[in-house]
């Protein structure tokens, strides 16, 4: 995502992300509410006054790396073609965001500040608070998108059957993976196998013949 970027960019993006990672280290050492904005801006040697052009409250730069998945797919959701089969695209944007992270050399650090950002959002409310409304503003970005895939309004029936049952898939592979403890494999690569084999699942219980007709009756 950066390679296209010039300097000027890709050096905002690095500060980005060293904010987030400075602040979810010294929140999760020290706590949320005895962690100040001056010690997160001051470990990446940068000014509180900086810092409020990146993050407007230190419960938003612990929650940076909700935007930065957001973004990610929302992206790969835009190089997948438009086949009419929105949620084989989601599946595919999905993996695709976990695969690229773990191609990465290093690999992405995305797991790794989800975990760390989680532990964070369990004691501390207002974080907790504020993860609610970013959660409905991930729904809202990535149905945006689809609904745009689809050449319809975010409030189409077809739109809302879509989101909520990928939303069931997601929660079904999220579980699957978090109990898939005795997996070696890096959690990026665990995580996108659960979701292929979520939607496999979904797919083979559903009739060929039944998804063919349904598909003229919906148009």
């Amino acid at each position: 995502m950066t390679e296209h970027l010039g300097l000027r960019e890709r050096k905002k993006l690095q500060t980005r992300a060293a904010l987030i990672d400075a602040a979810l280290e010294l929140c999760d050492k020290q706590g949320f509410d005895a962690t100040t904005v001056d010690e997160i801006a001051a470990a990446v040697d940068i000014s509180p006054r900086t810092f409020n052009r990146y993050f407007a409250t230190k419960e938003e730069v612990v929650l940076g790396p909700i935007e930065d998945m957001v973004t990610a797919v929302v992206g790969a959701l835009d190089d997948q073609p438009c086949t009419g089969n929105e949620i084989e695209a989601l599946c595919k944007a999905h993996m695709q965001v976990f695969q690229d992270a773990q191609s990465q050399q290093p690999p992405s650090p995305l797991f790794d500040r989800f975990m760390v950002m989680n532990r964070i959002i369990a004691t501390a409310p207002s974080v907790r608070a504020r993860s609610v409304e970013m959660g409905e503003w991930k729904l809202n970005s990535v149905r945006h998108k689809v609904a745009e895939r689809m050449e319809l309004d975010e409030s189409d029936l077809r739109v809302r059957v879509v989101m909520s049952t990928w939303s069931g898939l997601m929660h079904v592979a999220m579980d699957q993976w978090q109990s898939a403890q005795d997996d070696d494999r890096p959690p990026m690569v665990c995580c996108a196998s659960a979701i292929a084999n979520t939607y496999e699942t979904f797919q083979g219980i559903l009739p060929p013949q039944a998804v063919q007709e349904a598909v003229p009756a919906a148009q």
